[in-house]
């Protein structure tokens, strides 16, 4: 079988790549290894409005699928963003946000690239033994294609055949829970050695009483730990979070792992391309991925397209990723490694998110860097002789 344009991963970036080079007129086969496109569910779904995402990527072209989602895709709305000390204080800012229904969002993206004109081949596994796709399950045998983008996750199979290796992983644990008495419009992220080393634990609201819960920690943080002891410890006993979910019900556990290192050495080689995941696109200081998925998967599609069609080089993928979001990833990758060495000590954490005030919070989320979180951890860090 021969096409112009392999896609591995029908997740945003995959789904979104695929609609964007079918559209273009090219011929393009999208694999996944899911029998049901979407499922399992892997990811809390929480996804910024679209004013938030132009102030996240200011100099990125979001693609419409991004900004515009079926309302059937959305579960819930929240309008702010709550972030609590190990000591339980806490500081707020405005965030509007959607929370996306992964299983539903996943699949509308895919239905989105087969009506544009791309094949797609769910329950089917792609090997990359180069310089062709082997593909095993649903739809056995050889693909040769001009153009591969492996959007394939944070463990890729087609990273790992070009050297694109994710230096370091977050590693997480979530419930859907109902019955929980939760503040349905704030988004709510914890911090402390004791329920999330080296991580955040979190409340999601998906509506009035129903709720994500989950914890995330990075893997060096993981010896000697296991997060369904720590998810199980922080919902029993946070001190703030217990009386809200001391009534719940779980109806759901999801696993999952996201870089937390930025993006590997090569996220392109010769004919193949990384997005999403496989490429470390994602916040390092949130672990939010979609926004940066999607815009990568619109720039994987259409330079896959162009080099095919003689408008593009395949190695202007990585200048046109860095000129759209790579300043905002960089710098949250640099954030998380200052902020790790505060992380380590609750009594300095407690310090630093005191000092901070809400919209210097939300700057450092965004990837970006104020000059007084720059001052404040020099004063923390000179004082405690770190």
């Amino acid at each position: 079988m021969k096409t112009d344009i392999a896609i591995v991963g029908a997740g945003p970036a995959g789904s979104t790549a695929a609609e964007v080079a079918a559209t273009a007129g090219l011929d393009v086969v999208l694999i996944d290894r899911k029998t049901e496109i979407g499922t399992p569910v892997q990811c809390g779904g929480f996804l910024p409005e679209a004013g938030e995402l132009r102030e996240l990527m200011p100099r990125a072209r979001l693609p419409t699928n991004l900004i515009e989602l079926p309302e059937r895709c959305v579960l819930h709305r929240t309008r702010l963003q709550r972030l609590y000390s190990p000591s339980g204080k806490f500081k707020e800012f405005q965030v509007a946000g959607r929370i996306v229904d992964r299983r539903a969002f996943d699949c509308h993206l895919a239905a989105q690239a087969a009506r544009a004109g791309a094949l797609v081949l769910p329950g089917t596994r792609a090997f990359f033994p180069q310089p062709n796709l082997r593909l095993s399950g649903r739809f056995p045998g050889d693909l040769q294609a001009k153009v591969i983008i492996g959007a394939d996750g944070p463990y890729s199979s087609i990273g790992r055949a070009i050297d694109g290796h994710i230096a370091e992983m977050g590693i997480c644990l979530e419930y859907e829970m109902v019955n929980v008495d939760i503040d349905p419009n704030s988004v709510e992220m914890y911090f402390g050695m004791r329920y999330a080393p080296g991580g955040y634990a979190w409340i999601i609201p998906m509506g009035l009483d129903m709720a994500n819960v989950g914890i995330g920690i990075r893997a060096s943080y993981m010896r000697g730990l296991q997060l369904p002891k720590l998810l199980d410890k922080f919902i029993e006993g946070h001190p703030v979070a217990r009386d809200r979910l001391n009534g719940g019900r779980i109806l759901a556990i999801i696993r999952g792992s996201v870089p937390a290192s930025g993006m590997p050495g090569s996220i392109q080689k010769g004919s193949v391309l990384l997005a999403g995941d496989a490429a470390g696109h994602v916040m390092a200081t949130s672990g939010g991925g979609i926004p940066l998925a999607m815009v990568a998967g619109k720039i994987a599609g259409e330079v896959a397209s162009g080099s095919i069609t003689g408008q593009l080089r395949l190695d202007d993928y990585a200048r046109i990723i860095n000129a759209e979001f790579g300043k905002e990833l960089e710098r949250s990758v640099q954030i998380r490694h200052m902020v790790d060495v505060v992380m380590r000590s609750d009594r300095l954490m407690d310090a630093l998110l005191g000092a901070l005030e809400p919209d210097q919070i939300k700057s450092i989320i965004r990837g970006q860097m104020p000059s007084a979180f720059s001052a404040i951890y020099n004063q923390l860090v000179d004082r405690s002789h770190l």
